[in-house]
């Protein structure tokens, strides 16, 4: 399982995400642990974007290895990147995923055409974009992200230590406040789990 944390500056994307990979049998309980190797993360640079996912390692695979995003114009913002990302990203994210067999069988209980079994975080042009498993997306004004299943308590932790003006703090105090939420949110949810690494985009020096 996995938490992964995110924070939007004005001029910068920020994710921190773990390190624990649990196996979790039908009944929901894990059954063993493991720490991802220092070769690999559950978020990587791909092309112009920070790519990962929460739910199966086969999606943080496929996006990693097998991917290859639509590049977007470096100076694409607001409603013209939200474009981009529906008609562009979208549909090449889905045709990826079906290609390498990582697609939801079709249910009659089915809402949607087409759907998968990971919730996605996306950095592109220093902008977060959480898409979920419907291929949907969505971004928060609040500016602070968490998904998987220590989302809650990091979320938690963000809004009690972040400034009412999230957007104006430095990518060195936002890392300092993601790995904080990560840190607290590794003590109640046993999925999630040190070390904790982080990337940005839009700073012209970043974090390691």
């Amino acid at each position: 399982m996995t938490t992964i944390v995110g924070i939007q500056g004005d001029n910068y994307s920020l994710v921190c995400v773990d390190s624990r990979v649990s196996d979790v049998n039908e009944a929901g309980y894990a059954t063993q642990i493991a720490t991802i190797g220092t070769t690999s993360s559950k978020v990587a640079v791909n092309g112009k974007y920070i790519l990962g996912a929460a739910g199966d390692v086969r999606a943080i695979n496929i996006l990693h290895h097998a991917f290859t995003p639509p590049s977007p114009p470096a100076n694409l913002k607001g409603k013209k990147l939200d474009h981009f990302v529906t008609v562009k990203f979208i549909p090449a994210l889905r045709e990826c995923f079906e290609q390498h067999g990582y697609a939801a069988p079709p249910k009659e209980t089915s809402e949607h055409v087409a759907e998968h079994g990971s919730t996605i975080f996306m950095s592109v042009n220093g902008m977060i974009y959480i898409i979920d498993g419907d291929y949907s997306w969505m971004s928060d004004i609040n500016g602070v992200y968490a998904i998987g299943t220590g989302a809650q308590y990091a979320l938690g932790a963000l809004q009690a230590t972040i400034p009412a003006r999230i957007g104006t703090i430095p990518w060195a105090t936002a890392k300092t406040l993601a790995i904080k939420a990560l840190s607290i949110a590794a003590k109640f949810d046993p999925y999630t789990g040190a070390p904790y690494h982080t990337l940005t985009q839009g700073v012209e020096k970043k974090p390691k």
